[in-house]
């Protein structure tokens, strides 16, 4: 999750806090990357806003629906607002890329969870099927849009889905990496894009041998 969500905001009316279902949502993020899996409860959550359990109620149906709706707010924030404003920009090939890499490093609010959220929701995954499913296809999607950015600057189809794949490992691994080391996800993306469309070398020619027919 990359792009800038408006921070959610409790709306004060006299002496009762009102929260938004995004309220809960965001608190929901924060939770996951504090304490994992378990602690997307009703009760722990509720405590953490100082609301109660009829607040939660008031939007969300059960846990399950909120984490429906952090799936979702991932889903728009981690990729599809990104890829939208990219291709509203008219920008193709190489100059997407370079765009996207500008995106996708920026680390998201801490509203959301911070520079942790994306590495907590893989590992979320590996708890809940419903959200491995939606990882799964998150990835499908990225790594199809990166595809088509990569097959833009003259690469083969097959050229491209690997390449794609390559960057986006790098991708995942300097997420987790710019928590463990303070890696620079921006400058070590854009050499690694350098890389994956700088020229082949080509080996020296073998000389031609003399017929002797």
């Amino acid at each position: 999750m990359t792009a800038r969500a408006n921070q959610p905001k409790a709306k004060r009316e006299g002496r009762i806090l009102r929260l938004s279902a995004e309220d809960w949502v965001a608190a929901g993020f924060r939770a996951l990357v504090a304490g994992g899996a378990s602690a997307l409860k009703v009760e722990p959550l509720s405590r953490s806003l100082g609301a109660t359990k009829g607040s939660f109620y008031w939007h969300f149906s059960d846990g399950a629906d909120l984490r429906t709706q952090m799936i979702k707010l991932w889903r728009r924030l981690g990729e599809a607002e990104i890829t939208g404003a990219i291709r509203a920009r008219g920008l193709k090939g190489r100059a997407a890329l370079a765009a996207l890499i500008e995106r996708i490093s920026v680390v998201p609010h801490d509203q959301l969870g911070g520079a942790a959220v994306e590495p907590a929701i893989r590992a979320w995954a590996l708890e809940d099927l419903v959200v491995a499913r939606a990882v799964a296809d998150m990835d499908k999607l990225r790594i199809d849009v990166l595809r088509e950015f990569f097959a833009q600057t003259g690469l083969t189809t097959a050229q491209a889905m690997l390449k794609a794949k390559i960057f986006y490992a790098s991708v995942v691994g300097l997420e987790m990496l710019r928590l463990t080391s303070g890696a620079d996800m921006r400058a070590c993306l854009m050499a690694e894009l350098d890389t994956l469309l700088a020229a082949p070398r080509q080996g020296p020619k073998r000389p031609k041998r003399a017929r002797t027919d």
